[in-house]
């Protein structure tokens, strides 16, 4: 098909901005680029500042503190209700090192709370108290390590204990522990 003529203009679907608004838009892109480089390049060289210490401190202290009390005080009189409510569940990694290294190939090897269960709510009743009691935290998250001391009529032993607290929904949870035992 021939046309005479000059070609028909088409009207383009937005009009071209004027130099003004070419301009700003530019320089607006420009400004964006550059901000954005720099925050990247801020954040590539401004390494996170690590804290010294995971001193546990204030109410979650007092609560991981509370937590405690309640450990002893359930293993101390039995009370396995009180107890398993310290508990992120019964089927969480719960040993002696001694049961747990024993059993390493295992899936299961590490979770010995029914063993404990029985030997503690079901057995001879002792005493016992912890002392020189850390506790480590960084938000949601905190380590205990502490010794504990077992006392029957008869004996007493004593071992080093390491425990992992999650804090959920606002409680703290055991998530996990570990002990060496000395007779």
């Amino acid at each position: 098909m021939i046309l005479d003529g000059p070609a028909p203009a088409i009207a383009p679907a937005h009009p071209p901005p004027t130099s003004l608004e070419g301009y700003l838009v530019k320089e607006f892109l420009i400004a964006m680029t550059v901000l954005l480089s720099a925050q990247a390049a801020d954040a590539q060289s401004t390494p996170p500042v690590i804290p010294s210490t995971f001193e546990s401190a204030g109410a979650d202290r007092r609560a991981i503190t509370a937590l405690l009390d309640n450990y002893t005080r359930a293993v101390s009189t039995q009370d396995q209700r009180l107890f398993e409510t310290l508990l992120l569940s019964q089927a969480i990694p719960f040993s002696s090192v001694d049961a747990a290294t024993a059993a390493a190939d295992r899936e299961d090897g590490a979770r010995n709370y029914p063993a404990f269960r029985r030997g503690v709510f079901e057995g001879q009743r002792f005493t016992q108290r912890f002392q020189d009691v850390q506790i480590e935290q960084d938000g949601a998250l905190a380590n205990v390590r502490l010794v504990f001391v077992n006392t029957k009529e008869e004996s007493e032993s004593w071992g080093w204990k390491v425990l992992h607290l999650l804090k959920v929904d606002g409680e703290w949870k055991i998530a996990s522990e570990f002990w060496s035992i000395h007779r």
